[in-house]
C-alpha cells in the first residue's frame, strides 16, 4: 500500500465538479443577459466562488489527522442536532420550508451537513460493533436514538428526501459493520412504512406520485415539471443542441441550474454528454467502493461506504426524477447542481475518502 491518494477518484470528482461548473453556466447565463441590472456571468461566479470553497475543503480533510476526526465526532453530532432545532425555530423559510440557516452573510442548509456528521459518528460507535454483544446493541441503540432524532429533525423541515437519503447512507454502514439480517429487514420494513405514511399524509406529495403515470403531453399544473423534464432530455438526441440553445431548460424548468440540471445535461450535451456524465458517476463510485475494500481498518470502510452510499443514492433518485421514474423532489446532482452546502459538504466527504485511501494503515483496531 502507498501512502498516496488515489489520484484515480481525484481526477474523477473534479472532472464532474468542472463540468457542474459549466452546465450551471448553460443553466444561467440565458436569463441573466436580460437583467442590465447584473453582471450576466453573475450567477456562474457565485456558484464557481462556491465550487472553490468546496475544493478547499476538500484539500483540507484530505490532510486533517484521522484521529483528530474521530475525537472531535461525538461534539460535531451534538452541535449538528443542536441546528437542525435551530433551523426549525430561527430558519429561513423557502418555498414553504424552513430548511436554510442564515447568520450574518452565511446562509447554509444544516440537514446537509448532519448527513456528513452522522456518517463520521456512526462510523466511530459501529467500529466496534462486533466486539460484543453489549457493543452490538449499544450500536443499534445510538443509531436508534441518535439517528432517529436527527432524520425527524430534518423531517419536521417538510423535507422528505433528505431523511430518506441520511436513512440509506447509515443503511449501508450497518450493512458493513455486520448488522444481523433480520434487524436490517426490520429497520427497513419499518422505514418503508413510515415512508409511505409520510407520502400519504399530504395530498401534493400523492399529487407527485400520481404525476409519474400522466401524459407526457400535459404540461399544466403539477405535471408540468416532470414532463418538461422528459421533453428536454428527448430534444438532446445524440450530441445535444449545445449551450445556450436549450429551449426547453430556458422555457419549460424552473429548477433547470438545480433540481432537473441533468435535464439541462441531456439536451445541451445529448445522449453523449449523459452517457460521459453517468459514467464519470460509476467511476467515481467504484474507486471509492475499492477505497473502502482495500481499507485495512473497519473505521475507514464504514466512513468511506457511508459516503459513497450517500453520494450514489443522491444521484440516482436526481436521474430517475428527471426521467420522471421517481416523484418530483428537491435532491440536486451532486457536484453538478448549483448549491452551496451541497457542494462544499459533498466534497469535505470525497475529501475524507481521499485521506483514508492514503492512510490505509492510520488507524490501529487497537487504538479505537
Amino acid at each position: 500500500m502507498k501512502k498516496t491518494i488515489d489520484y484515480g477518484l481525484l481526477i474523477g470528482v473534479v472532472f464532474v465538479t468542472l463540468f457542474g461548473a459549466y452546465m450551471i453556466l448553460s443553466a444561467t447565463y440565458y436569463f441573466e443577459i436580460f437583467d442590465e441590472s447584473r453582471n450576466p456571468l453573475n450567477s456562474f461566479i457565485n456558484d464557481f466562488q462556491k465550487i472553490g470553497l468546496g475544493l478547499f475543503v476538500m484539500i483540507f480533510a484530505a490532510f486533517l489527522p484521522i484521529k483528530w476526526i474521530k475525537k472531535m465526532a461525538p461534539l460535531l453530532m451534538l452541535i449538528s442536532m443542536g441546528l437542525l432545532v435551530l433551523t426549525l425555530i430561527v430558519g429561513e423559510n423557502i418555498n414553504g420550508a424552513n430548511r436554510w440557516l442564515i447568520i450574518g452573510p452565511i446562509s447554509f442548509a444544516p440537514s446537509e451537513v448532519a448527513k456528513i456528521v452522522s456518517i463520521l459518528y456512526f462510523a466511530q460507535i459501529l467500529d466496534k460493533m462486533q466486539v460484543s454483544e453489549k457493543n452490538y446493541q449499544r450500536a443499534w441503540l445510538s443509531v436508534i436514538l441518535f439517528g432517529g432524532i436527527s432524520a425527524g429533525l430534518i423531517f419536521a423541515q417538510k423535507d422528505l428526501s433528505t431523511p430518506v437519503i441520511y436513512a440509506v447512507s447509515i443503511g449501508g454502514m450497518l450493512f458493513v459493520a455486520g448488522s444481523k439480517l433480520r434487524h436490517l429487514l426490520l429497520v427497513i420494513t419499518i422505514g418503508a412504512i413510515a415512508a409511505s405514511g409520510a407520502v400519504m399524509m399530504k395530498d401534493y406529495r400523492m399529487e407527485r406520485v400520481e404525476i409519474l403515470f400522466t401524459d407526457h403531453t400535459d404540461i399544466s399544473n403539477n405535471a408540468a415539471q416532470a414532463n418538461q423534464s422528459l421533453m428536454a432530455i428527448a430534444e438532446g438526441q445524440i450530441i445535444g443542441v449545445g449551450p445556450g440553445k436549450a429551449y426547453q431548460t430556458k422555457y419549460g424548468l424552473s429548477y433547470s441550474n438545480s433540481d432537473f440540471i441533468f435535464a439541462t445535461v441531456a439536451e445541451t450535451t445529448g445522449f453523449v454528454g449523459s452517457l460521459v456524465l453517468i459514467s464519470a458517476y460509476l467511476f467515481i463510485l467504484w474507486r471509492m467502493a475499492r477505497i473502502a475494500l482495500l481499507s485495512n481498518t473497519k473505521y475507514g470502510a464504514l466512513v468511506t461506504t457511508g459516503v459513497m452510499t450517500m453520494f450514489g443514492f443522491q444521484a440516482g433518485i436526481h436521474l430517475l426524477v428527471n426521467a420522471k421514474l421517481f416523484p418530483v423532489t428537491g435532491v440536486t446532482l451532486p457536484l453538478i447542481s448549483s448549491g452551496g452546502t451541497s457542494t462544499i459538504i459533498i466534497l469535505g466527504g470525497i475529501g475524507l475518502v481521499l485521506n483514508l485511501s492514503s492512510n490505509p494503515k492510520s488507524l490501529s483496531e487497537s487504538k479505537g
